[in-house]
Formats: structure tokens, C-alpha cells, sequence
């Protein structure tokens, strides 16, 4: 980090100059008592000063140049389809936050909340029938028992279904994803 007198004897030229730098766009910003990173103005000069050279010459075209301009353009295109994905990453955290869509930890969760309580009825309801009818059959009970068996592991063995899921459900629209609302 340097002030701004050792960046101006960094460059050779006085504090004036780089204050004047200061107002041109893309000029890094001070890091408070820390000052400015040589490094970083540096890069900021050089991409400056190529900028200015660019604009003063137009080079003639050669087959080259046309390559480097689709080389020049699949990277700003690369680049928008990045800003793209970062927007619409941010479209369905918002989404998620007004409570159209949840995480999938969420939803787990809670299944499991109601797995845990459904077991719990089930554990209970044998006894209450047994107080509420004392002279139950024990096969009545036998019955009883291996019902709440088969729910239980029917509910432990609960996976999702895929197969209903389709990505066309999903329309892309100017504001992101949006669910098709039949």
C-alpha cells in the first residue's frame, strides 16, 4: 500500500496527476489509511493507456483481426451467460425467500418431523384401544400390531418420485423460472 505522493514518485509524475487520475473511470479506489495498492494502479495505467492507443489507431483488418473479434465476442458472450446464471441464481434465492419455492433440507426436514410423529401416534394407538376396549381379542391385537408395522416402514421407505417431475414445468420468463400454474 503507498500514499498518494509514493504512487506519483512510483510513476514519476507529481500528487496533482494522480489526483487528477482519480476522476477517470475504473481508477482504484483508496483503501482508506492503507492508501493504494501500486499493483493495482499499475494495471489501471497500463489498461488506460491501451485504451487511448486503440482509440487513436484503427489497425487495417486482417484475417486475424476477424478471428480475434469472434474470439473477443465468444468471451463477452461467455461472460453474459455467467452474468445470466448469477442473475437467475438470484431470482430463485428471492423466489425462495418469498416462499414460492424451499430447499430441499427444508422439505427433508420436515418429512422427517412428520415420520417421527406419525410413528409416535402409531406407537400410542394400541394402547389407548387397549383402554378404551380392555377385553380386545389378542388376535384383534396381532392385527393391530402388524399394521402399525407395515405403516412404519412404509413411512421409512418413502423416496421421491422422479418420475413426475418434469423440467418443462418450468418456464423461463424475463423475471427467471416460474412455475406453470395449472
Amino acid at each position: 500500500m503507498a500514499t498518494q505522493k509514493e504512487i506519483a514518485d512510483f510513476f514519476g509524475c507529481d500528487a496533482r496527476t494522480i489526483r487528477n487520475w482519480q476522476n477517470i473511470a475504473g481508477f482504484p479506489q483508496s483503501k482508506g489509511a492503507g492508501g493504494y495498492s501500486v499493483q493495482a494502479v499499475a494495471r489501471w495505467r497500463i489498461s488506460y493507456l491501451e485504451q487511448i492507443n486503440k482509440s487513436k489507431q484503427e489497425p487495417e483488418k486482417t484475417p486475424e483481426d476477424g478471428e480475434m473479434e469472434k474470439l473477443e465476442l465468444a468471451e463477452r458472450k461467455a461472460k453474459l451467460r455467467d452474468r445470466m446464471l448469477i442473475i437467475q441464481k438470484r431470482e430463485f434465492d428471492l423466489s425462495v425467500l418469498r416462499q414460492k419455492f424451499a430447499p430441499i433440507t427444508i422439505i427433508t426436514r420436515t418429512l422427517e418431523r412428520v415420520s417421527v410423529s406419525m410413528a409416535s401416534n402409531l406407537d400410542s394407538l394400541l394402547p389407548h384401544m387397549k383402554r378404551a376396549w380392555p377385553e380386545m381379542p389378542v388376535e384383534s391385537v396381532d392385527v393391530i400390531k402388524k399394521v402399525i408395522a407395515q405403516c412404519r416402514n412404509e413411512v421409512a421407505e418413502i423416496e421421491p418420485d422422479l418420475s413426475d417431475f418434469n423440467p418443462s414445468d418450468f418456464e423461463s420468463s424475463e423475471d427467471g423460472f416460474d412455475p406453470i400454474n395449472y
